[in-house]
């Protein structure tokens, strides 16, 4: 009687620990999934700034940024160079008047990045201080040099996928979750 009853309680804390496992075996799949989703929704939102600052900084300088210092400080202390048409260049009356062309210049920081961390744009969220790797340069698209970039997670959460934004061999500027 008395093995029979060890035998019992011996079985039922074997089935109890299986059963944890069983259940941790399918929820450990689903906070990881949870988990890197609310981390790359952070970095797309980072990787989508850069890509502004690289449009911007492209605006300015006419090619893309190799490196964290210049694209800084153009996004930092650069301005864009923005035409104000006064009349309407469809309109014979006001061709006839005369079209006005009214240029001035507006900070690249108040613009786009207004209220928006600009000081922390190289560094990968979550990581501590690791930095995205940029990368920059030209290619060759028939007789046309294009100047391009590729901005890349150095440190994804999940290696199967590494988010990145931009190509160096295409003239893309979408990123890979798009």
């Amino acid at each position: 009687m008395k093995r029979n009853s060890i035998i019992q309680i011996a079985l039922f804390l074997i089935v109890l620990v299986l059963s944890y496992l069983l259940v941790e075996s399918i929820a450990e799949p689903i906070r990881f999934e949870k988990e890197r989703d609310r981390r790359y929704a952070q970095v797309i939102e980072r990787l989508k700034l850069i890509r502004d600052a690289q449009v911007a900084y492209r605006e300015v300088r006419g090619q893309f940024a190799d490196n964290w210092d210049s694209l800084m400080t153009v996004a930092r202390d650069g301005k864009f160079k923005v035409t104000k048409v006064i009349g309407n260049p469809d309109d014979s009356l006001d061709v006839l008047k005369g079209i006005q062309y009214e240029t001035m210049y507006v900070s690249i920081k108040d613009s786009i990045f207004r209220n928006k961390p600009i000081d922390s744009l190289p560094f990968i969220p979550f990581t501590d201080g690791k930095l995205f790797l940029l990368r920059a340069g030209k290619i060759k698209k028939g007789a046309v040099e294009i100047s391009v970039f590729e901005v890349e997670d150095a440190a994804p959460f999940d290696t199967r996928k590494v988010l990145r934004v931009g190509s160096m061999t295409d003239a893309s500027l979408s990123g890979n979750w798009e």
